[in-house]
């Protein structure tokens, strides 16, 4: 169940790590209010899958989920449902990885599979190339990581708060399916021939998160050449679908939302479309004085 959870991180983090305004104190943390609220909610920006030395929430964040009543991730990671129904959206039907791939390329992925992550890929390759690039995130990372979601949901559990989801694993899965496996395969492809590249821009990407960069973030989505065809639905949809369940969950209990980070940020971010409701949005300081 573990693994299972970690390996949805990793797939959370695909959806945002190719997509990434108002000018805000950099913050990881805000907090929205206004328009009739009685208490503040909170949005907070996660990195999907990151090492512990990177995983030390703010206690600043820790308090203010510790201070609502109820804990919105983009999916309910502690459903069962939800984690069977990500299950069962990881394999192809009636193809394997083999069947969308040259023969050279498969030999090349097989050979990255054994090298640089210990694994066959042939007891793999009935699995979406979406899932198979998720697996390479923990090696970019150099560690056994972490998921800030799941320290979010093991405190909201102590503290006996509901976990809940802005949308659907089903839905979310639909979303990374949408270019269909023959496109997925070679993004795979060129994801790991280029790995080097690949690395320099997770590296890239992982630094802008440290320094809690929302706008660079935000800036760095639109210069993807390889991504940008699919921001509307990877980001800016999704962003538009949750602004009607985050607005309904704030009024019913003060809430803490997180969410990737690359949704908070730009014009059709999150931030700015609860903004553009009329709440008031502004960065909370996590730094502890």
């Amino acid at each position: 169940m573990k693994y299972l959870k970690q390996l949805g991180a990793g797939l959370l983090l695909l959806l945002s790590s190719h997509a990434f305004s108002q000018k805000t104190t950099p913050s990881l943390l805000y907090e929205v209010s206004g328009k009739g609220l009685t208490k503040p909610s909170y949005l907070y920006g996660t990195f999907h899958l990151l090492c512990q030395k990177d995983l030390q929430i703010s206690p600043v964040a820790l308090e203010k989920l510790k201070g609502t009543e109820q804990l919105y991730l983009e999916i309910d990671m502690d459903d069962p449902k939800e984690l069977s129904s990500m299950m069962s959206s990881m394999y192809l039907k009636g193809q394997t990885l083999k069947d969308l791939v040259s023969e050279a390329d498969y030999d090349y992925l097989n050979q990255f599979f054994k090298d640089s992550l210990k694994t066959n890929l042939e007891s793999m390759k009935q699995m979406k190339p979406f899932v198979l690039m998720s697996m390479i995130y923990p090696k970019m990372l150099g560690c056994t990581p972490g998921s800030p979601e799941i320290v979010f949901m093991q405190k909201a559990t102590t503290d006996k708060k509901p976990v809940l989801g802005l949308e659907k694993a089903a839905d979310q899965f639909a979303v990374i399916d949408k270019p269909g496996p023959k496109k997925g395969a070679e993004q795979l492809v060129k994801y790991v021939r280029e790995y080097g590249h690949s690395q320099e821009e997770f590296n890239a990407m992982l630094e802008l998160y440290r320094k809690q960069d929302i706008e660079a973030l935000y800036e760095a989505s639109e210069k993807d050449p390889d991504f940008k065809d699919q921001l509307q639905d990877l980001l800016w949809q999704r962003n538009s679908n949750w602004i009607p369940v985050i607005t309904k969950s704030i009024h019913e209990k003060p809430s803490f939302i997180a969410v990737g980070a690359a949704h908070l940020g730009g014009p059709k971010g999150v931030l700015a479309l609860l903004r553009e409701q009329g709440y008031t949005v502004k960065s909370v300081d996590t730094n502890v004085k």
